[in-house]
């Protein structure tokens, strides 16, 4: 008989192409099962269990009115807890929780306490107005939040959330898969992973670049992501005439990612604040590229310095400076034994710290607290 407690994940859109590490994180629960619970499900079911919206009325509806009479509640009552990954999710599913009686957990991951309200309010997407509108209500009501670092922690206290509802937990990369191998490549190759969108600080990527492809004309940059900064990425690639040495190669599956990161002589994501203030919470490809036992270049900014060790698993520069960017890269494609070096103790540093196993059991042990608060609270309450 199995007595293990289930989590319901809920996700309003899943799976995304960029989010595999909400799948990832799920994969390694040890002592809960679980089921996906969303409006949108673009995947396949295989032995997932899914509960989500099959009508375009019941996702139009819920969409506006958080109603969750959408949902087969009845289906629904083996749940003990639900994790919801996001701020704006999180707001759109407490009726449902509320409904279930069941303990809700929301893990921050940056994107939802970086951006300011004003964005929110002017924002077209009902669930970003849902957001900006049941905030405070969220900040009440919700069982316990997760930050995925020390700087979205801070960035909680800040906006008001309570400390004792408050734990960091980062989510963690599985170290089995992104490991490193041997170099087989025959091209060498600085690698990028990200969307394209100002946040991700591409332009200054390739303005670095732009500087010092030709002290390395046997190394080119890889850069796998897409977004609505592609047209004016591919501008600027024509403007500093660096079409031959740079290569936008669009989206890419989790596994054709690692196999790149695998290969590369440096990985490099020159993350910044956005004009709408969305920063970096900590980025797990910078987890995943240094479990690859490839060093970084990157930026201080937002959560970087907890990914990145300075000097020691990468080198960071001041967001949106070009030259210095371009100075780190230059001295790491020019000196394979501090490559060497950095990427080995990226390696410790990501099994010490990061490692998907230890940290979900951090995870599974923040569900059993919350669910023990949430059973003693109902049992102090009159019947």
């Amino acid at each position: 008989m199995n007595n293990r407690l289930k989590v319901g994940v809920f996700r309003t859109t899943y799976p995304l192409p960029s989010e595999v590490f909400i799948t990832e994180q799920v994969k390694a629960l040890k002592s809960f099962d679980s089921m996906f619970l969303c409006r949108d499900f673009f995947g396949k079911t295989d032995d997932t269990k899914v509960a989500y919206l099959h009508e375009k009325f019941s996702k139009w509806w819920w969409t506006l009115t958080r109603s969750p009479s959408q949902f087969d509640v009845p289906s629904l009552k083996d749940l003990s807890l639900v994790h919801v990954h996001f701020g704006p999710d999180a707001v759109m599913a407490m009726p449902l929780t509320r409904k279930l009686n069941i303990p809700m957990l929301t893990t921050f991951h940056g994107m939802d306490i970086t951006r300011n309200k004003l964005d929110l309010l002017t924002s077209k997407r009902p669930t970003d107005l849902h957001y900006a509108l049941h905030l405070n209500e969220l900040k009440r009501s919700g069982t316990g939040f997760i930050a995925v670092s020390d700087f979205v922690q801070n960035l909680l206290l800040k906006a008001g959330f309570a400390k004792d509802k408050i734990r960091r937990i980062y989510i963690g990369v599985d170290t089995t898969r992104f490991c490193p191998v041997p170099k087989t490549a025959q091209q060498r190759y600085v690698l990028c992973v990200g969307r394209h969108t100002p946040k991700k600080g591409l332009v200054t990527l390739l303005k670095a670049w732009a500087r010092i492809e030709k002290q390395f004309p046997e190394v080119k940059l890889l850069q796998i992501g897409a977004g609505p900064q592609t047209a004016e990425l591919l501008q600027l690639i024509t403007d500093l005439s660096i079409g031959n040495r740079v290569e936008l190669m669009g989206s890419k599956s989790s596994e054709e990612v690692r196999s790149y990161m695998q290969q590369a002589e440096v990985f490099a994501l020159p993350s910044q604040t956005a004009p709408n203030g969305d920063s970096e919470a900590l980025g797990i490809v910078f987890n995943e590229a240094s479990a690859c036992g490839i060093p970084i270049v990157s930026t201080r900014h937002g959560g970087i310095p907890e990914a990145v060790l300075d000097g020691e698993t990468g080198l960071l520069v001041a967001e949106g400076d070009d030259a210095a960017l371009a100075n780190a890269l230059a001295k790491l494609l020019g000196d394979g034994e501090l490559r060497a070096r950095m990427g080995q103790r990226g390696r410790e540093f990501v099994l010490e710290s990061f490692d998907i196993s230890k940290q979900t059991t951090i995870l599974e042990t923040f569900y059993n607290d919350a669910i023990a608060k949430h059973n003693k609270i109902s049992a102090s309450q009159p019947r």
